[in-house]
């Protein structure tokens, strides 16, 4: 059996180089456990639905799997909310002792888990209820973080849910 390959674009370096300037070096390492929980939850259902990891590719919006086999609705829907719900189990399990991994991966688990394209949420029900039916759902998804991200930002909370939101809603245009 082959093993999956490693693929980094430039925009994969740019995430990285930009994530270790930002980071210190806890919380770049409480992001990848977080991270790595996430994918070997995608991983696993790939797995368990008869497919196959060809590949690991780190892009600029974050790491993506690679795979074959198993692509019909319901066992898609299964492998994209496979990543999130593994992410939630690990951030229960982690809690006490990695509470900052912990926290990454419950904000990592519950942003992925928006119904909007790209993000898992936005797959799951792609592949359940269709690409028209998703692409609408994911603009109105989008545009709601984007406003929600707006007046957070405006009451003090940050930055984070505003660029997401906006972030979205380019991803809106492919």
């Amino acid at each position: 059996m082959r093993r999956p390959r490693l693929e980094i674009s430039a925009g994969g370096v740019l995430l990285l180089a930009a994530l270790i300037f930002i980071l210190t070096a806890d919380e770049l390492t409480a992001l990848a456990l977080a991270v790595l929980a996430h994918e070997a939850g995608h991983a696993a259902a790939i797995y368990l639905t008869g497919g196959r990891v060809t590949a690991l590719r780190l892009a600029v919006t974050g790491p993506v799997i690679c795979r074959t086999g198993g692509t019909d609705g319901a066992r898609e829907a299964f492998c994209a909310l496979a990543g999130p719900l593994a992410g939630l189990m690990y951030a229960i399990v982690s809690a006490e002792r990695l509470p900052l991994s912990a926290g990454m991966s419950l904000v990592l688990s519950a942003f992925n888990s928006l119904p909007a394209l790209p993000l898992d949420g936005g797959r799951a029900l792609a592949a359940l209820a269709g690409e028209r039916a998703a692409g609408t759902v994911s603009f109105f998804a989008s545009a709601a973080l984007l406003i929600a991200g707006t007046a957070l930002a405006a009451a003090g909370f940050g930055l984070a849910a505003l660029i997401a939101g906006a972030a979205l809603c380019l991803m809106q245009w492919r």
